[in-house]
């Protein structure tokens, strides 16, 4: 919607200067999903040698005493 504020991410951002360079779209697409993959298994594999995200979502469910 116009007058909205346009949240930008680095994902965009590399997907604009591949195509600024002369790629095809479909490698706009392809590089910024590599690159959220690889986060996502260095997110895996951190979990697995300190799992402390069942933790911290039990933590932020049960109820506070005021």
């Amino acid at each position: 919607m116009w007058g909205w504020p346009l949240t930008l991410n680095v994902s965009l951002a590399i997907a604009a200067v591949l195509l600024d360079l002369g790629y095809p779209p479909f490698v706009a697409t392809a590089v910024p999903i590599l690159a959220r993959t690889a986060s996502l298994l260095a997110h895996l594999e951190e979990e697995q040698k300190h799992p402390i995200g069942f933790a911290l979502a039990a933590r932020a469910i049960e109820p506070r005493d005021e």
